[in-house]
């Protein structure tokens, strides 16, 4: 199922289930400026698409891919991005469902990934990826062009053990959680390690598996704690 919370209006919903019955292994969750909802389903190879208002589930594009993973949308670009892991490749939709263009081919150098997973759009447009098992974030430009990468493997500060989640807030700071280290790490766009929070346990704070991490417009950080079952919610409070 996909969980579904308003915190404005206080409400609380499922999205799938024995009733809905639509999902296999839900993974990511997108929303647009219309008010629709972007939901990836891995094992099914499917993208749905969930009407807010009118609470319709429907599949969002007539084929299926290998095994799709990372969403998010672009509102500068009117663009859906979706992660299709096996395939190694980033593939871009238009709302109506139609493919634009692909990015990526499996590989190690500037632009090929090797199992990429989790997504995220910064406030300029532009697209970043964790290219997981190369352990480094790719950046790319809203038209998809590649623009630079950070990281290496390693199980310290700086390094990445199992990259998940990634995001920026309003700053540019690049925040990315390593489901191993159970830690966030956040960076500057030259991939310059700025601090970590985060700690392997249950307690506030504590991380156990972090594996997404999303910043809302008011630099709201939102991590979800796997292996604890729960969202943790983190402010970034800026020194000036």
């Amino acid at each position: 199922v996909v969980h579904l919370l308003d915190q404005k209006e206080g409400r609380y919903t499922v999205i799938g289930g024995e009733d809905g019955g639509a999902f296999h292994t839900p993974i990511a969750v997108a929303e647009d400026d219309a008010g629709y909802a972007y939901i990836t389903d891995s094992a099914a190879g499917l993208i749905f698409r969930y009407g807010l208002k009118d609470k319709t589930l429907t599949p969002f594009t007539p084929f299926r891919l290998e095994r799709p993973t990372g969403i998010a949308w672009s509102s500068s670009t009117r663009t859906l991005y979706v992660t299709d892991t096996m395939a190694h490749q980033i593939v871009a939709f238009d709302l109506e469902g139609k493919e634009r263009y692909r990015i990526g081919a499996r590989g190690y150098g500037a632009g090929e990934f090797n199992y990429p997973t989790d997504l995220f759009v910064d406030k300029g447009g532009r697209l970043f990826v964790t290219d997981s098992m190369n352990a480094r974030i790719q950046i790319f430009s809203p038209q998809g062009e590649f623009l630079r990468t950070f990281g290496q493997p390693g199980d310290s500060s700086g390094r990445f053990a199992k990259p998940k989640g990634v995001a920026v807030d309003s700053e540019g700071h690049i925040y990315v959680c390593d489901a191993l280290l159970d830690t966030v790490q956040i960076f500057d766009e030259t991939g310059q390690l700025l601090l970590v929070f985060g700690s392997r346990g249950n307690n506030p704070g504590e991380l156990a598996m972090p594996a997404g991490i999303y910043i809302d417009g008011n630099d709201t950080i939102y991590v979800a704690d796997a292996f604890n079952h729960r969202i943790q919610i983190f402010q970034y409070l800026p020194t000036k």
